[in-house]
């Protein structure tokens, strides 16, 4: 593909990836989404998808791991993390693996980790190769967090760290859901040190996010902060807001961090001239069953349905099938 052809498809997958679709009540007042991916784009200067896709194929190679962490949500109301998140992983992961044949560890933290392994399992399956995604999870704890962090750089040495819909801690160390509730740091697994370490050890790391308080988003931190619609408040008093300060090589933002993940595994596929590196509406389906079977919620509504963010499955299933269009007409 050249250049041109790239950056043109890159326009489109990022413009798919940013259509707002979330409910219009009970969540972050409309009118967010675009002017996030505007602060992003405007960091990064060129179409965000697209730059992901190439950042990882000239880190990569065959034989390589790659973590991809995942799990955002937390009790009463998600007490297995949520739908958005685990999809876009294992999406993503599918498509590095038949892109590139490298090997992706899932990481998350232990109240997560059982719709993660479900997702893995339904990508294994549809590879045919058992063990071709892993997974691993981190205890609750700031301690335990940099002792596994350190265990799992140094045990895989990972060629690329990748986060999707996974919170980072704000200044003053705590974590934030979007509309400003506030998770104490000592209940929550402390994944996101996993990118402090990687860019220590220049290793590519991308994040994947839909809000700001997401692991990727702490370069450009201020500017998230001015054009979220409730000020990125925190409702614990915090004065730094929700938004983190955990930066990443590559910060991707998307109206659902899923479609992120999608818009990136697109890239990817139109790239390498290979269609089969994006997986299936019917994938992407069963995928969402399976996280909503091993207990994942609905984020917007939380509701164990079978949604993402407040949007059907139809609709996420749609949105892969406009995907593949997009690089079709590209190869």
């Amino acid at each position: 593909m050249t250049p041109a052809n790239e950056q043109i498809t890159g326009e489109r997958i990022d413009r798919l990836m940013t259509v707002e679709m979330r409910p219009l009540t009970g969540g972050v007042p409309a009118g967010f989404v675009v002017p996030v991916y505007q602060v992003c784009r405007a960091h990064h200067g060129e179409p965000l998808s697209s730059l992901a896709a190439r950042r990882l194929a000239e880190a990569l190679s065959k034989g390589d791991t790659v973590f991809i962490a995942t799990g955002a949500g937390v009790a009463p109301k998600l007490p297995f993390g949520e739908t958005d998140g685990p999809v876009g992983a294992a999406s993503l992961a599918r498509a590095l693996v038949v892109a590139y044949g490298v090997r992706v560890v899932l990481v998350t933290e232990e109240a997560h980790a059982a719709p993660v392994r479900a997702v893995a399992a339904v990508i294994n399956d549809d590879l045919g190769r058992e063990g071709a995604l892993s997974t691993v999870s981190f205890n609750l704890g700031l301690k335990e967090g940099h002792e596994k962090a350190e265990e799992l750089m140094s045990e895989y040495r990972p060629a690329a760290v990748v986060f999707v819909e996974r919170d980072g801690p704000n200044k003053e160390g705590f974590f934030h859901g979007v509309r400003g509730d506030c998770r104490n740091p000592e209940d929550v697994g402390h994944v996101y040190l996993l990118a402090d370490l990687a860019r220590k050890r220049g290793v590519l790391t991308v994040g994947i996010g839909d809000g700001g308080n997401e692991v990727g988003f702490g370069a450009i931190r201020d500017k998230i902060a001015a054009v979220h619609p409730l000020g990125a408040k925190s409702l614990a008093g915090h004065a730094s807001g929700v938004i983190t300060v955990t930066a990443t090589d590559v910060v991707v933002s998307a109206s659902v961090s899923n479609w992120g993940a999608h818009g990136i595994a697109a890239a990817v596929a139109a790239r390498e001239n290979n269609l089969s590196v994006l997986h299936t509406p019917s994938l992407e389906h069963r995928m969402i069953e399976a996280t909503v079977a091993a207990g994942a919620r609905d984020g917007a509504t939380s509701r164990a349905e079978v949604a993402v963010d407040g949007i059907n499955w139809e609709g996420h299933t749609a949105f892969v099938e406009m995907l593949r269009s997009i690089v079709t007409v590209a190869l």
